[in-house]
Parts: C-alpha cells; structure tokens; sequence
C-alpha cells in the first residue's frame, strides 16, 4: 500500500542492492520520503533538496566515469551516453532493479502509486543521500556499479582492499593522504593501458591497469606491499 512504512528489513535489503549502508539512517529516511507523504503525515521535509543535490551529483559522476571508460569517445558521443543512464526512464528502471517502491513513502495521494518520475526522482534523493552520508567515492562506487555492473563489484571490494587501506595507514601515521598521478596512458582504444604513480610521504609506487581506476589499485597494492601493510 502507498503510506507503508518499510521495516529494517526491507531497508537492509534495498541497501544491499545499492551496494552502499549508510551511517546516518535518517538521511537515508529523508530520501526516501515523497513530498506527497511528507505533507499528508505534517513532516517538516520530503526528499526535494536530496533529489535536487543528487541530481547534480550523479551528473557528474557518470560524465567522469564514461570519460575514463571511454577516453576517444567523442562529446557527443559521451553525452548520448551520459542520457542514456541519467534519463528518467533509466533511473526509473533501476530503481525496478533495487525495488524502490517497497521502500519509497508515498501519500494516498498518488493513487497509481509510484510513477516512472517518482522513481526517478526517488533515485536521485538516494544518491543525494549517499553523497552527505560517505562522501563524492561512495557515490562513485555505486554509480560504477549502475554502470558497468559486475566488473565495478570487484573494483569496489579491491578499493577497499588498496586504496583506502593505503590512505587509513598514511592517516594513522599522521602523514598527507595519497596522491594518484597518470603517468601514460598507450595502447589502442578498445585496449587502452594506463600507467598511475601514488605518491606518499616522498615516495612513489608504479601501477598499471586497463583503466585509471585499475592502474591507481595497482599502484596502492604495491605501495602497501613494499610498506609491509599488505593484507
């Protein structure tokens, strides 16, 4: 039913599919509170001002992910791309996929339930949401996940695993956080090779990769390899 109020369950669920968990469970609750259910109920916020700053953050997020995915696209190439995944239509199809509407709030206002635009908007108020709760990286780690499925799971389990791993050891030694530089970027276009350095603390570790993502893992792994941080 339209005003159903999703249990921790249900929550934990659509969490699990985002592949993000957020720290802060009112955010998450604010996004996922409709205008029309917000006023039927005298809540002093809906989702808008979520949905209004994820619009514009996944903007550019998905623009900076096809540029690095596709780097001798042309621009209107990227940007029929970039419409391809941001449309509503697009957003409203993942949110099928995370299966929104168990947890969306919605008024009995809406009588055929959670349009297309609902939905998509509902979308954008969870990225805003994930934005203030963990930041521009844990927006890049589910928007990659969107885009390229499959592939962007193993990137983010390796992130964790390298690059804030090297980045919670230079913290903890009270050192400048790691610095990722392209050296060279070869090869042809449909097998491009990136080579990365981070730098920290003076020094400097080499990483290649198919992509600058997997070129700047590389790098961290061998940074935490010869620190002896390795896990």
């Amino acid at each position: 039913m339209d005003t159903f109020k999703p249990d921790n369950s249900a929550l934990h669920e659509f969490q699990g599919k985002l592949g993000y968990f957020f720290r802060d469970g009112g955010l998450l609750n604010t996004a996922l509170c409709h205008a029309s259910y917000a006023y039927e109920n005298g809540l002093p916020y809906s989702n808008e001002r979520l949905e209004f700053l994820g619009d514009a953050v996944l903007g550019m997020v998905t623009a900076h992910a096809l540029y690095e995915a596709y780097p001798d696209a042309a621009e209107g190439e990227l940007s029929r791309l970039r419409v391809r995944f941001v449309s509503a239509s697009a957003l409203s199809r993942w949110a099928d996929d995370l299966e929104l509407r168990r947890v969306l709030l919605k008024g009995k206002s809406l009588k055929s339930g959670a349009s297309s635009s609902v939905l998509a908007d509902g979308v954008e108020a969870v990225i805003g949401a994930i934005y203030l709760d963990g930041g521009l990286e844990a927006v890049c780690l589910v928007v990659r996940r969107y885009l390229f499925g499959a592939e962007a799971d193993a990137d983010a389990e390796k992130i964790a695993d390298a690059k804030t791993t090297l980045q919670i050891l230079a913290q903890a030694d009270k050192k400048a956080l790691p610095r990722y530089e392209t050296v060279s970027m070869t090869g042809p276009s449909h097998a491009p090779r990136f080579e990365v350095r981070v730098h920290l603390d003076g020094r400097f570790w080499i990483g290649e990769g198919a992509s600058r993502k997997a070129a700047e893992i590389d790098a961290a792994e061998s940074a935490l390899n010869d620190l002896g941080s390795a896990q």
